[in-house]
């Protein structure tokens, strides 16, 4: 699949509200500009981010290429199994969760479960998935409803991707 542009990324990242100490996490197992953007983003606003590559591949093609660790003091790069038990790493949430991984069909209600969990009242989840997958936004959407998110929406990013954007319900579920 085709990077996402980086201009569509930079217009999304609009969507980020300013505010002091904010934590963005993000979850992928492919592509170097949305981590680019994201660590030029976090560390111009001083907010946190955190690279959890899902692969050890993804992991040691990062941090070998150095491609995202410019800003050590805002951005972390780690491997991160979706096989854990917990997805809260040292009680910190996260005000926005991007997620770029591939996930498997059968493993998607598990993930939404889990990443409410490490997701701030009224933080946004972005799923992006490709463009013509019509039958994945679906799915996804239905779980994220089921799961306690609201405000549930897709927007079409470019010729390849399209990403689902919804808010965690404050005080309900989980």
């Amino acid at each position: 699949m085709k990077e996402i542009e980086e201009n569509e990324i930079n217009t999304l990242l609009q969507i980020i509200a300013p505010a002091p100490l904010l934590r963005i996490g993000h979850f992928s197992d492919q592509g170097t500009t949305l981590p680019r953007c994201l660590d030029a983003f976090c560390a111009t606003h001083t907010y946190d981010y955190l690279l959890n590559c899902t692969s050890q591949t993804y992991h040691d093609h990062i941090t070998q290429q150095s491609k995202v660790q410019p800003y050590a003091d805002t951005t972390a790069v780690k491997y991160f199994s979706l096989e854990r038990p917990s997805y809260m790493q040292h009680g910190k949430f996260y005000e926005y969760l991007f997620v770029t991984a591939d996930i498997e069909p059968s493993a998607r209600e598990t993930f939404v479960q889990k990443a409410y969990k490490v997701i701030k009242n009224a933080g946004l989840i972005l799923i992006f998935i490709p463009k013509n997958a019509q039958e994945e936004t679906a799915q996804w959407t239905m779980l994220l409803e089921e799961h306690y998110f609201v405000a549930t929406n897709s927007i079409d990013l470019d010729r390849e991707w399209r990403v689902i954007i919804s808010k965690k319900m404050h005080g309900w579920g989980g």
